[in-house]
């Protein structure tokens, strides 16, 4: 009975290991789209300007506004035998993996994850050597900047959302940055990290399609968890944000213009 009992156990666990286990997945090494300070010089070494040249020359090969960025775990695995090498650039540049809407070209990195990192062993294939990351992320090329000047590399999608006063407030209504001015604040935001909206003009006679609840937006989205203690994740709200033209509407059918950023409060 005893023995019995130990074989389904035994048979039982090795069942949950062979459901823990990952698919494997190799991708080549693309000099303009996966880029591993392990591999090619740290782009560290490389002032401002620099690194905005070879930006420009990764744009130019990509179909996507961004590039993918990966850390070597810190071992070259040799014997390997990948029954198919793909394209990392090819896997990537894939409307399913991109933000929504009609003009974007920039991956979101939460279902890149959710369908790539968390879901696969992934190796970079060099020669015979092969480079499992430890990070892989996918980063966006803009905002890039020459002196004071933006360099415009992509078309945005455009965002509306209700000025309500509610959800979206100014800060003399409560809270103040030490570092840094800040023209909107909303109800969300936990105490050291603060998502804010910068405005940057006033517009007139817009016709969105759509304006949206900015609170319904956040709540409903996987930037925010109401059973965690920090509900919001404001730092990834804000890259989400920034791939967008984003504009508040005011009672006065004003459009604002408007920034998202976040601040890091000590």
């Amino acid at each position: 009975m005893k023995k019995s009992v130990f074989l389904i156990i035994f048979f039982f666990s090795i069942t949950i290991l062979r459901g823990q286990e990952k698919d494997t997945l190799f991708f080549n090494l693309d000099k303009y789209y996966t880029i591993s300070p392990t591999i090619i010089s740290n782009l560290i070494n490389k002032n401002y300007l620099e690194i905005i040249e070879l930006q420009k020359k990764l744009m130019s090969h990509t179909n996507t506004n961004g590039y993918i960025y990966f850390i070597g775990d810190g071992f070259l695995t040799k014997g390997l035998k990948p029954k198919k090498v793909q394209s990392i650039k090819d896997y990537v540049e894939n409307r399913k993996f991109y933000l929504d809407g009609k003009y974007n070209k920039i991956v979101d990195e939460g279902k890149l994850r959710d369908s790539l990192t968390d879901k696969y062993k992934i190796f970079f294939v060099s020669g015979d050597e092969f480079i499992s990351p430890r990070v892989l992320e996918y980063h966006s090329y803009y905002p890039l900047r020459e002196g004071d000047k933006d360099i415009d590399n992509t078309i945005k999608d455009t965002l509306y959302f209700k000025l309500d006063n509610d959800y979206v407030y100014k800060p003399e209504d409560g809270y103040k940055s030490k570092y840094i001015s800040i023209d909107y604040l909303i109800r969300d935001n936990s105490k050291d990290e603060v998502f804010f909206f910068k405005e940057l003009e006033k517009v007139k006679a817009l016709k969105p399609r759509e304006v949206l609840s900015l609170k319904d937006f956040i709540r409903s989205s996987r930037f925010y968890d109401e059973n965690k203690s920090h509900k919001l994740k404001e730092m990834y709200l804000m890259k989400f944000m920034n791939d967008y033209v984003i504009y508040l509407v005011n009672n006065k059918k004003e459009y604002l213009k408007v920034e998202p950023s976040v601040v890091i409060e000590d």
